[in-house]
């Protein structure tokens, strides 16, 4: 298809900040895609302009740009990038990826398909056992570091979801002795319409068990009532005065950097976890220390617990029993993940496209994490929009793990009701 025009225009990010929204028109159709911005940055993600640097260049593009005929998504990519430069500082990574991200909506509008149907035909990543498993959610409860006002030297706090079987098993043991259609959770109740059910089980917690399993999209209304509820709880718990941070988080003062994890423990069916983010940590830390600290407390998973170029502490870090991943060590970067793979630092990786700035590029560093059995964490940034493509680009290559913040704040919310129409579709 052949792209007739590409607008750029400037639009505000959930901190107020400005971004970019990018709108292309192709043979009739009009597609836009808005693109984040983070604040805890690593140096290797690649170069991003502000507006007005890229409507500089954007008449120049537009000439070269409209003698192509793209057949697909990564034949355009790669016109792309041959034209940015090695670290996109001649378009910008966020202009490149949202014309990559528009371009990828126009074509999958052309074929009668969602954005996920079109990336997953496209790309052709075999994924096992596809749609069984939802994505995992990571939670940021509690934010600290360059993300936050308060007195936390770790920049996120997780909750992390247990995966869809055995949460639908927990659920179905602590209820085998119910007789209704009725889950109760905490203080919340979710309940299953099994009127319309097309089986029918020995018992009704079987009915209520299988029913969940079967409809993934009542699930996830499941799973969402749950963690509102435990929200809602630590709220009342959580030292005062609370805010929130950059990413919806709660945000407050604590005695010390472990005492989040406190509160955090309390909760049933999820597990612990913390990004560090260790390059924006100027003090001198006894490092040995704290993850003996966070050992103690149960927690998990860890993501950039070292600086950006630490590999092989990563790697040393996996051997005391943490699930490690990379953020800033790799950045969505396939050649910074040939070196963790050499290295064995990671267990997973997030996946964050305006790091690298295109589509296909982003696929290429999955497909390689797959590849050599790291979890992929799709993810959101500090500085967000309400455009919703990370939950297609997750679906679409088999995401393990989703991090979209908490269901509160309308950027975020976005995100979880993409998710919500996707599994009310498949």
């Amino acid at each position: 298809m052949k792209i007739n025009d590409i607008k750029v225009n400037k639009i505000l990010d959930s901190r107020g900040e400005w971004t970019i929204d990018i709108e292309i028109e192709s043979e009739g159709i009009k597609e836009k895609a808005s693109i984040p911005s983070g604040k805890s940055i690593g140096s290797h993600e690649v170069v991003c302009l502000d507006c007005e640097k890229i409507k500089k260049n954007l008449d120049e593009l537009l000439k070269d740009i409209k003698n192509n005929d793209f057949q697909n998504l990564k034949e355009l990519d790669e016109f792309l990038i041959k034209r940015a430069g090695k670290n996109k500082e001649k378009l910008g990574g966020n202009f490149t990826l949202g014309i990559s991200i528009s371009f990828a909506r126009v074509l999958a509008k052309s074929k009668n398909l969602e954005l996920f149907e079109y990336l997953k035909n496209e790309y052709a990543l075999i994924i096992e056992d596809e749609f069984r498993q939802i994505p995992r959610l990571i939670l940021n409860i509690i934010g600290g570091g360059v993300h936050s006002f308060n007195n936390l030297d770790f920049q996120e706090y997780w909750l992390v979801t247990q995966n869809y079987a055995e949460l639908t098993q927990n659920y179905a043991d602590n209820n085998k002795t119910q007789t209704n259609a009725n889950y109760k959770l905490n203080n919340a109740k979710f309940q299953v319409n099994l009127s319309e059910g097309e089986n029918y089980y020995e018992t009704q917690s079987d009915k209520n068990l299988m029913r969940l399993k079967a409809n993934k999209y009542e699930f996830l209304i499941f799973l969402i009532i749950e963690i509102i509820n435990i929200i809602n709880q630590l709220e009342n718990k959580l030292p005062k005065p609370l805010g929130r941070n950059d990413e919806g988080a709660f945000c407050t003062n604590f005695s010390d950097d472990y005492e989040p994890f406190l509160y955090l423990k309390e909760v049933n069916n999820f597990e612990l976890g913390a990004d560090i983010a260790a390059n924006q940590i100027t003090k001198v830390v006894n490092w040995e220390n704290v993850y003996r600290k966070l050992k103690i407390l149960g927690v998990k998973y860890l993501e950039d617990p070292y600086r950006e170029n630490e590999f092989e502490k990563f790697a040393e870090l996996r051997k005391e029993g943490f699930k490690v991943i990379g953020d800033d060590l790799t950045v969505t970067n396939i050649e910074r993940l040939k070196i963790a793979l050499d290295k064995n630092s990671v267990d997973g990786v997030i996946v964050k496209p305006n790091q690298i700035g295109t589509i296909t590029e982003a696929f290429n560093f999955v497909k390689l994490a797959k590849t050599n059995n790291l979890f992929t964490i799709f993810s959101h940034r500090s500085g967000e929009t309400n455009d919703n493509w990370i939950i297609d680009l997750g679906i679409a290559f088999g995401a393990d793990y989703f991090k979209i913040g908490v269901p509160l704040q309308g950027e975020r919310v976005a995100k979880y009701n993409r998710l919500l129409e996707i599994y009310g579709k498949i």
